[in-house]
C-alpha cells in the first residue's frame, strides 16, 4: 500500500523486516493463540497498527498519507476477520465459547483472512495503478484471478469438507495458496514495471521527436534571419549604387517594394527573447494559412524571463501547438497570446475558442484536454514548476484559456 521504498533500503532488508516483524508478533500473541476476547482483540489490533506504523518507516510516504494507511489496513483486517469467521462457522458450525476458539479454526480463520486481505490490496493496487495511468487489462486480470480463483477454492463444499474430515491437511493447502498468490504478486509486479518501463519509453521517444520538431523550428528561425540579413546587404548595395550614380528617382519605388516584400516574407516579432520571437512567427505563418484570426500582445524585459531556452521551448511551443489544434476544428477560430513580464511575474496567457461536438458536456478533469498528443500539458506544468511557477487551465463555453505564472528573475547588478 505504501509502495515506493526509500531508495536506501535494499529489498532484501525490507523482506527480513517483514519477517522478523512477524515472527516476533507472532511470539508475543502465541499465548493467547484462539483467544479472541475484546482485551485480546484490542492488544492485537495495536499492535498491529503499531508494526505497520514502524514498517512504514522503510517507504517514502507522508504523515497523513501513513496515518491513513495504518488506519485502513487495521479497518480491512478487522472486515476480513469478521468474514472469515462467518464462512467458517457457517461451514462448520463452530461457535465461541468463554471468548475461545479451536485452535485450529482460530489458525484456518487467519489463513483465510490472509487471502481475503490480498484478494482487497490487490483491488486498490489496481485502481491507483489506473489512475497512475497504467492501464493493462490483462495485467489487471492476471492479477485478480489466483487470488479470487484462491478465495473460490478453500470455499467450495468438497474442498471445505477436509476442514471438518482433516483440519490440519486443509491448513497446508491455505498455507500453500498464500505463498502461491505472494509468489504470483512479486512475478506481476516485475509485469507491471516492465509495462510501465515500456510505457515510459514510448513517451520519451515521442517527446524527443517532438523536442527535435521544436528545435527545427528555431533552426528554421535562425536561418530565416540570416536570409534576411543576406537580402538585406543587396538591398542596401543596390540603393548605395543608386546614390552614387545619382538614380535618386529609382530609390523610393524600390525602397517601397522591399519593404512591403519583406513585411509579407518576414514577422515583425521582436521582443529580445529568440524562442518566443521564433515560436510566435511561425503561428503567424501557420494562422494565417487556415484563416484563424491571432492577437498578440508581447510585453518582454527579457533580462527578467525566468526560463531558459529549453524550458520556454517546452512550455511555449506545446501551448501554441494545442491552440492551433484546437482551432483547427473550429470554424472562425481566434487564438488571443498575452506575454508579458509585469509586477515581478513573467505570465503567459493564451486563450482559443474551442467548442465541444453537439451532446457531449466538458469533462470534469478540464485540466486535463489535451489537443495534441496527450502529454503537452503535463510537460507544460512540468516545467512550469521547474522553473519556480504554476500553470492554470480554464474552459468556459466556447473559450478555453491556459496560464502560465512564474516569478521573474532578478535583475544582476
Amino acid at each position: 500500500m505504501f509502495e515506493k521504498r526509500k531508495d536506501k533500503v535494499h529489498f532484501y532488508w525490507l523482506i527480513l523486516a517483514f519477517l522478523l516483524s512477524d515472527f516476533i508478533f507472532w511470539k508475543i500473541t502465541a499465548p493467547f493463540n484462539a483467544d479472541v476476547s475484546n482485551m485480546v482483540t484490542l492488544f492485537r489490533t495495536s499492535l498491529t497498527n503499531l508494526r505497520t506504523f514502524l514498517l512504514s518507516f522503510f517507504f517514502v510516504s507522508g504523515v497523513i498519507y501513513r496515518v491513513l494507511v495504518i488506519v485502513s489496513y487495521s479497518i480491512i483486517i478487522s472486515i476480513c476477520e469478521e468474514l472469515a469467521y462467518y464462512i467458517i462457522a457457517h461451514f462448520t458450525n463452530v461457535t465461541i465459547q468463554f471468548d475461545t476458539l479451536p485452535e485450529i479454526t482460530f489458525t484456518s480463520i487467519s489463513f483465510i483472512c490472509d487471502l481475503l486481505i490480498i484478494l482487497i490490496i490487490m483491488v486498490i493496487h489496481i485502481i491507483k495503478k489506473k489512475k497512475a495511468g497504467v492501464k493493462s487489462k490483462k495485467y489487471a486480470a492476471l492479477l485478480i484471478l489466483i487470488p479470487a480463483l484462491s478465495c473460490i477454492l478453500v470455499l467450495l463444499p468438497s474442498f471445505f469438507h477436509m476442514n471438518k474430515t482433516d483440519p490440519d491437511a486443509y491448513l497446508i493447502l491455505v498455507i500453500f495458496l498464500l505463498i502461491i498468490n505472494i509468489v504470483n504478486y512479486i512475478l506481476l509486479q516485475s509485469v507491471l514495471k516492465a509495462e510501465s518501463l515500456a510505457q515510459e519509453a514510448g513517451q520519451l521517444t515521442e517527446q524527443v521527436n517532438y523536442q527535435r520538431q521544436k528545435y527545427q523550428q528555431l533552426g528554421d528561425a535562425y536561418k530565416n534571419i540570416r536570409g534576411f540579413m543576406h537580402d538585406t546587404k543587396k538591398h542596401l548595395f543596390y540603393i548605395e549604387t543608386c546614390v552614387n550614380e545619382k538614380h535618386y528617382d529609382q530609390i523610393i519605388p524600390y525602397a517601397r517594394e522591399t519593404m512591403s516584400d519583406l513585411e509579407a516574407r518576414y514577422c515583425t516579432v521582436n521582443t529580445g527573447n529568440l524562442v518566443i520571437d521564433a515560436f510566435i512567427s511561425n503561428l503567424m505563418l501557420r494562422t494565417v494559412r487556415h484563416n484563424i484570426k491571432l492577437t498578440t500582445k508581447l510585453k518582454i524585459d527579457n533580462d527578467l524571463v525566468p526560463c531558459d531556452d529549453y524550458h520556454m521551448t517546452i512550455i511555449l511551443g506545446n501551448l501554441l501547438d494545442n491552440a492551433l489544434n484546437a482551432c483547427l476544428e473550429e470554424h472562425g477560430g481566434e487564438i488571443n497570446i498575452n506575454i508579458q513580464t509585469v509586477e515581478h511575474t513573467f505570465t503567459i496567457y493564451i486563450t482559443n475558442t474551442y467548442h465541444f461536438p453537439v451532446g457531449k458536456e466538458p469533462p470534469e478533469d478540464i485540466e486535463n484536454l489535451d489537443f495534441i498528443h496527450g502529454y503537452g500539458l503535463k510537460n507544460v506544468k512540468n516545467s512550469a514548476e521547474a522553473c519556480g511557477g504554476f500553470c492554470l487551465i480554464n474552459y468556459n463555453p466556447g473559450l478555453y484559456s491556459v496560464t502560465v505564472i512564474i516569478p521573474e528573475k532578478k535583475r544582476t547588478t
